[in-house]
């Protein structure tokens, strides 16, 4: 599992980044003479999602292009400019030189050069400029000046001043929904048929029941029927299916895998759909979170399964609803299970604000996952120590009790001794 999660990485840093344009490594100079004066999408609008490809035509760019053996002591590149967003500049997005066709004179369709070409990625480089666009963005969309210019330096002026080139980038669009629909959908799906994965291991039907016999305290093993009742709503009955009774409790590590589980896959699925961007979108930490929980799922499995299958360990006990499960074990509510839940709890809902303020999953330092890690270990630890039922068979259990309290033979029932 350990050397599966490293490859991961490994791939996810080896994965397609922004392509380097040699042509940057040039000293950038811009002609005094270009001006940025329109922009607009591939579709003619100016309304775009990211992910997009936008083209802005600055002018005086084909006189500047054409000019450029000309002047071999500041030559000038066009694929040296870079997108800047509001005065933001978008590292690693370079523009690249295209031709479209816009009316002339008399609705004839004419040649123009002055069109530079760029994609609305979202890079490592330019993250933090991402970030403070969409931190200021509204309910749907962000509405920002697109402009042009040289690495670290500042975008070149517009044409006009009280007019400049204005795009609309929307969050929201088909691609969003999409997403967000089929997250609802497996969420709706899992509850409905799969949430019984969540409960601890163990033979339904059989738990165990304190008892003290002959000043002793012991766990005897009891047996319910798994009958089935109506639930009291539709609507519930519906999404929830029939409720069945006396069924094993919860488990904390199943469920806190199903957690991190969901919560990464429904931020990935939010973050691609909103920025169409699918391969920067996992981090290293996301995937040691995950390996951390799945490891103290493998963990708790094996403590439950060591032992023969009369002495084998489970939480043998009737459930009495989720949280309660997860916090306690037959003996009652522990602390070590409790700290586990608020730290659990704590990092999520940070992971949550991450992804909902920046559209990207957060970078956790040492220190948290390291904390992560002992609340993990110490869990595992402390959980071997747990009292647990034992899962041997009632009929055995009961044999044993009516051989150990058949009554001794009476004297009535005793033949008379013959005296000779």
């Amino acid at each position: 599992m350990i050397v599966s999660i490293n490859f991961v990485v490994i791939a996810q840093d080896s994965s397609d980044g922004p392509a380097v344009n040699l042509a940057s490594r040039q000293i950038c100079s811009v002609p005094p003479s270009l001006k940025t004066q329109q922009v607009i999408a591939d579709n003619g609008r100016n309304q775009v999602k990211m992910g997009d490809r936008i083209r802005i035509r600055v002018e005086g760019l084909s006189a500047a292009t054409r000019n450029i053996t000309a002047n071999t002591t500041n030559p000038f590149d066009p694929r040296q400019l870079v997108l800047y967003l509001d005065g933001y500049e978008l590292e690693d997005i370079h523009g690249e030189p295209v031709i479209v066709m816009v009316p002339g004179k008399d609705q004839q369709k004419i040649v123009d050069d002055n069109w530079l070409a760029f994609r609305l990625e979202r890079a490592d480089s330019s993250q933090t400029a991402w970030n403070a666009l969409l931190g200021r963005a509204n309910r749907y969309s962000i509405n920002v000046i697109a402009g042009v210019g040289c690495p670290k330096k500042l975008a070149i002026p517009v044409s006009n001043p009280l007019s400049p080139p204005q795009l609309k980038i929307v969050l929201f669009s088909w691609r969003f929904w999409l997403c967000l629909f089929l997250i609802v959908a497996i969420v709706l799906i899992f509850i409905r048929y799969c949430r019984n994965t969540l409960r601890s291991p163990g033979i339904e039907g059989v738990y165990s029941q304190r008892e003290v016999i002959g000043g002793q305290e012991l766990l005897i093993a009891e047996k319910v029927n798994l009958d089935k009742e109506n639930r009291k709503s539709r609507i519930a009955q519906f999404f929830l299916g029939r409720k069945k009774l006396n069924r094993n409790p919860f488990s904390l590590s199943i469920s806190q895998l199903a957690f991190w589980t969901f919560l990464i896959f429904g931020s990935y699925l939010i973050i691609y759909g909103i920025t169409g961007d699918y391969t920067n979108v996992l981090t290293s930490q996301s995937l040691v979170l995950l390996g951390i929980n799945s490891v103290t799922a493998f963990g708790t499995s094996l403590i439950d399964g060591q032992g023969d299958e009369k002495k084998r360990k489970g939480s043998q006990r009737l459930s009495e609803g989720f949280f309660y499960d997860i916090l306690s074990d037959i003996n009652g509510v522990n602390f070590h299970r409790f700290q586990t839940f608020i730290w659990t709890v704590a990092i999520g809902l940070f992971f949550v604000w991450e992804v909902i303020k920046n559209l990207a999953m957060p970078e956790f330092d040492e220190t948290l996952l390291t904390l992560q890690g002992i609340s993990a270990a110490t869990y595992l630890g402390l959980r071997g120590q747990e009292q647990h039922g034992m899962t041997k068979s009632v009929e055995s259990t009961s044999q044993e009790d009516s051989t150990s309290e058949q009554p001794l033979p009476t004297e009535e029932d005793n033949p008379p001794e013959i005296k000779k």
